[in-house]
């Protein structure tokens, strides 16, 4: 153990070049070389202070010359050195903070929303993930998920829990940067390698998570699931939502009042090797939001269309604003299976049609004859729509 308390082994792991990120980050500046270490200064209180940064990790004082960084920078800032080490061993990692409230002693959790609260990390990283590999926001994310989305979330952990009502740490680990130099590496602001695809989940997820933070007091105010469908290209998806009430407790199930979920908040900490454009604290969500939560991600399974289904009906309504073009039409169907079985009951799909497409359903209307169209149904309210044609025939 060496004198700040922290184990040599976990100061030998310790990279310049991160020490380096934080420092720049808190407003310390290089200020010249001294034999094998950097100096680095900042004004503190009024008064100029300096710390020096050892270069070479392969020195035999190494160690030692990081504890005397560790302790000089716990001193300046008031905090335990363990808790400075900690910040450092961070700088490779994206971290999210759950802090769950439930309704236990401080630093407890019931079993059954614990395991709750990790599968639902485990979905909010699926969920971002997806988002950010898929062309284009959706409603609901695809049961087979992206091979580079289930890649990322494999590559994840849980990092320890800390006191304080009960919170989950989730760490994204991010890309060691090349051996190779950088174009600024005198500027550590600027040296930056191109944004990894890790850290793009992790910003998207702060996106997403706002904006379903923000629909959910909108559809509070307004009584109406609406705003979460408009922060769809925002990230927020039905996946998305049902982690974040996981996470309040919320599993799904009906009947569940506001008194059996609790309230939560999500931090995000950044790596300090590449930068955050903008401010991210806290976001919190009490049990109320989490209902809502709930409710805006049935809203939201609702509304996703049925992808590549095909239907079989008779057309009941026909209607085009001239004799020729494009027309609406209106069929009373069933699906049909692969196997070619008609299953469900009857529904009233409304489709868009092309000219030609119009032209045989009308000639099908007259002869009493079967429509059999592929296509993406989703549903509106009393009725459904097929959208996307990819098929039509007479039968």
């Amino acid at each position: 153990m060496t004198a700040v308390g922290v184990p040599e082994p976990e100061l030998e792991r310790l990279r310049p070049r991160d020490v380096e990120r934080y420092l720049y980050q808190r407003g310390w500046r290089p200020g010249g070389r001294v034999r094998y270490s950097d100096r680095w200064e900042r004004e503190w209180d009024g008064r100029p202070r300096r710390v020096l940064l050892p270069l070479d990790r392969e020195l035999a004082d190494y160690t030692d010359r990081m504890a005397d960084l560790i302790g000089a920078l716990a001193e300046l800032e008031g905090r335990p050195p363990a808790a400075v080490h900690q910040d450092l061993t961070l700088s490779g990692l994206d971290v999210q903070y759950i802090r769950t409230m439930p309704r236990t002693p401080s630093g407890t959790i019931p079993v059954q929303a614990a395991v709750l609260a990790v599968t639902s990390a485990r979905d909010l990283l699926m969920a971002a993930a997806c988002d950010t590999v898929l062309d284009g926001p959706r409603l609901v994310h695809p049961r087979r998920k992206p091979q580079r989305a289930k890649d990322f979330v494999d590559n994840a952990r849980f990092g320890p829990s800390a006191p304080g009502s009960y919170v989950f740490q989730v760490q994204v680990p991010l890309p060691e940067e090349g051996p190779q130099g950088h174009l600024f590496e005198d500027v550590p602001e600027w040296d930056m390698a191109p944004e990894p695809f890790a850290r793009r989940v992790s910003r998207r997820m702060y996106e997403a998570v706002s904006a379903a933070r923000s629909a959910a007091y909108d559809a509070d105010d307004l009584d109406d699931a609406d705003p979460f469908t408009s922060a769809v290209d925002e990230g927020v998806s039905a996946d998305l939502c049902e982690a974040l009430a996981g996470m309040g407790g919320h599993d799904g199930r009906e009947g569940r009042d506001e008194a059996s979920l609790h309230g939560f908040s999500l931090s995000f900490g950044w790596s300090p090797r590449w930068p955050v454009p903008y401010g991210s604290g806290p976001l919190e969500f009490s049990p109320r939001d989490v209902r809502i939560l709930r409710e805006g991600a049935q809203d939201l399974r609702r509304q996703a269309p049925e992808r590549g289904v095909t239907i079989v009906g008779r057309t009941t309504k026909l209607k085009r604003a001239a004799d020729i073009g494009p027309g609406d039409v209106t069929v009373v169907a069933r699906l049909m299976r692969e196997n070619g079985d008609l299953v469900g009951q009857e529904r009233q799909i409304h489709i868009h049609l092309t000219e030609a497409e119009y032209d045989r359903a009308t000639e099908a209307h007259r002869d009493r004859r079967d429509l059999r169209i592929e296509g993406d149904l989703t549903r509106r309210g009393n009725y459904h729509e097929l959208t996307r044609i990819t098929g039509f025939d007479v039968l």
